[in-house]
């Protein structure tokens, strides 16, 4: 397999930047807004913009480079069958832009790419474990991997909830990324791994707070799909298992946030997937941070995780691996107690009813009925007056 040099990597970097950018700022796409979106000058454009660049640009540096060029067309039924799926995300998260699409329909589509996704060879199938360890998932592999794919994909776009968080994690992430799949001899992943950090860069001008352009849940989505799609395939190594750690400490940040919104809601009693307002990004701003403030903080949190993830990648000592792990966990830790998340699980409806049911058994372990007492003890307020102290109507 032919390998790509760094010329390479900066052209397709430069050139997914600069026709996000060129994209961003041209096309005239009115339509791609709803009418308070609109009426702000502010309009969904960046799943079409993003989408373009990556493509464009790995074409153009195709022209230029023959080892590219080579890749591709050594790999054109496996980039052609992504290709497809990443097109009927784009293409859902377009119409869901346009109107409100049901959740059952949009985790059928999601579903659907992902199997298209698996059937061409993007497959968790052998995971290796960072102290060496290794596994196949054998009958499990499809159901996980559609899982990762569908999970992440729907990660991303929750996370969509402030400008310039979602663009600007992408590319923290697939930056890292690009390096292992560059580093475990994966090189067409690198390149398009570069081109979605390239296109996010020449979009996020546009989509920081106060944002013009909005990434929409056709840029969301997308971004989400790619991101999980090619994280699994650049972290498969030489011996043809995956490094599951790499992945998910990358990606850390909207797997937590997805994770405790589905968990606090489910603990409240409620639907996972009715939307609020109580993500990470909503907690921060709470605290008194700005728009700016709170989009830093998340990006901070964001290069700890691809830091640990690089060095459980590159460092082959356990003493570093242990510490990168202890540093993903620790920053874990931080957000679950500094944002409150702990104690709202705590007292959260069904904590609240479990911790009461556990008190009563206990209480009525230390306390038990008399012997040959049949009926359990009334509560105090339904108990009856003895008759000295009964009144009279």
């Amino acid at each position: 397999m032919p390998s790509l040099g760094l010329d390479v990597y900066l052209l397709i970097f430069v050139l997914a930047a600069a026709g996000a950018w060129g994209l961003t700022a041209l096309l005239p796409l009115h339509r791609l807004a709803r009418p308070a979106e609109a009426r702000l000058g502010r309009r969904r454009v960046g799943g079409l913009a993003i989408f373009t660049a990556v493509v464009v640009a790995l074409l153009f540096a195709s022209l230029a480079s023959s080892d590219l060029s080579d890749l591709l067309a050594d790999q054109k039924g496996e980039t052609a069958g992504l290709l497809g799926a990443v097109l009927m995300i784009l293409l859902l998260g377009l119409l869901d832009d346009l109107m409100e699409v049901n959740f059952k329909i949009k985790f059928l589509v999601q579903t659907a790419a992902a199997a298209l996704v698996f059937a061409i060879g993007y497959r968790i199938e052998d995971v290796s474990l960072p102290w060496g360890a290794s596994f196949s998932l054998e009958w499990a592999a499809p159901l996980l991997t559609i899982l990762w794919l569908v999970f992440l994909t729907n990660a991303i776009n929750l996370i969509d909830g402030k400008d310039g968080i979602a663009t600007g994690v992408a590319i923290i992430v697939a930056v890292p990324l690009a390096f292992i799949a560059a580093d475990a001899d994966n090189p067409l992943v690198a390149a398009q791994l570069v081109a979605v950090a390239g296109a996010c860069l020449g979009f996020l001008p546009f989509n920081l707070p106060v944002a013009s352009r909005l990434l929409g849940d056709s840029g969301a989505l997308l971004l989400g799909f790619l991101l999980a799609a090619l994280a699994i395939e650049g972290s498969i190594g030489v011996t043809g298992s995956m490094f599951i750690s790499v992945p998910i400490v990358a990606l850390g940040f909207p797997i937590l946030d997805t994770l405790l919104a589905f968990v606090r809601r489910l603990a409240d009693l409620r639907h996972p997937f009715v939307a609020d307002l109580d993500h990470i990004q909503h907690r921060l701003e709470q605290r008194g941070l700005s728009d700016r403030a709170v989009v830093l903080s998340l990006y901070a949190l964001c290069i700890l995780f691809s830091g640990a993830a690089l060095t459980i990648h590159y460092l082959e000592a356990t003493v570093a691996e242990l510490l990168a792990f202890l540093a993903f966990g620790a920053a874990i830790t931080a957000v679950l107690f500094r944002l409150g998340y702990a104690s709202s699980l705590w007292n959260s409806a069904s904590v609240v009813a479990l911790r009461s049911a556990l008190a009563s058994a206990v209480g009525r372990q230390r306390h038990p009925s008399p012997p040959g007492s049949d009926e359990p003890e009334a509560p105090y307020e339904d108990r009856p007056l003895p008759a000295s102290k009964r009144r009279p109507f």
